[in-house]
């Protein structure tokens, strides 16, 4: 039995070596490729209700709504990825609280309730708790004793609440799962597809009923496979343009769709 299980162990573990080196066949979407995915499909779940104003047709209009979902564990993957990887924690972590405080206007004003002191101050984008998700990968990495850390995750989770950031605290959990097993794609992944189903239960406060998995549930799971066999570690071929392309779109994207609803009357 023993035998067995080491045999298993290292099959598991020949695999991750296999995903983490990029020697599996199919890693052949680079990092900028899937944030464009994730943004295309983010902006036409935003603007569904805009688009189908125009182009009436509800199977696209469905799909769009559904493909929103698999923007999100895209975006705190790479938070997750980008603390390795970038030069400098203190910068990463005030070049995306500006953007979160500039995405708050339009963020506001497409708001379903309206523009409101309370939206603006009290209804944060998903760039709010990215900014949270990375003070708690710094956190947990630091040289603090575990029980302040783990207390100061707490703390950061209780405030992406309290903001009531899109994604709060569930958003916080996932990129500190990117973090811990980002060295084993086969464990995070296993560990992620049943961690997504309590997200969505405990959220709609019962089991995911069948449209919430087609809307919500199938694209998490599709962003995380694609994310563990697809992505293959590289840049892409412009990283300094995409780098800003994408901090600025999430702004823009907003205030052209919020144009567009007042054109609209």
């Amino acid at each position: 039995m023993k035998t067995e299980s080491i045999k298993k162990d290292n099959c598991f573990s020949a695999f991750d070596h296999k995903l983490l080196n990029r020697d599996f066949a199919f890693q052949f979407i680079n990092r900028d490729l899937i944030k464009y995915i994730a943004l295309l499909l983010m902006t036409l779940g935003h603007w569904a209700v805009n688009i189908y104003k125009i182009f009436p047709v509800k199977p696209f209009f469905q799909f769009s709504v559904a493909a929103e979902f698999f923007a999100p564990p895209v975006f705190f993957f790479f938070i997750a990825e980008g603390y390795h990887y970038t030069k400098s924690k203190a910068k990463y972590a005030v070049r995306l609280f500006i953007f979160a405080v500039i995405t708050q206007i339009p963020h506001s004003l497409t708001n379903p309730g309206g523009f409101t002191l309370y939206s603006l101050f009290l209804q944060w984008s998903v760039l709010m708790t990215l900014f949270l998700g990375l003070l708690a990968l710094i956190v947990l990495h630091c040289s603090w004793k575990l029980p302040l850390r783990l207390l100061t995750i707490a703390a950061l989770m209780a405030v992406s609440w309290l903001l009531q950031a899109e994604w709060a605290i569930s958003g916080i959990i996932l990129m500190l799962l990117f973090d811990l097993l980002r060295d084993k794609p086969l464990l995070r992944l296993a560990i992620y597809i049943p961690l997504v189903f309590i997200i969505m239960s405990v959220t709609a406060g019962h089991f995911p009923t069948p449209n919430i998995y087609l809307q919500i549930l199938l694209p998490m799971w599709l962003a995380g496979i694609v994310i563990t066999f697809l992505y293959n570690g590289k840049k892409g071929h412009f990283p300094k343009f995409s780098k800003y392309f994408f901090y600025i779109w999430y702004p823009l994207h907003l205030l052209l769709q919020w144009l567009f609803t007042i054109s609209q009357g």
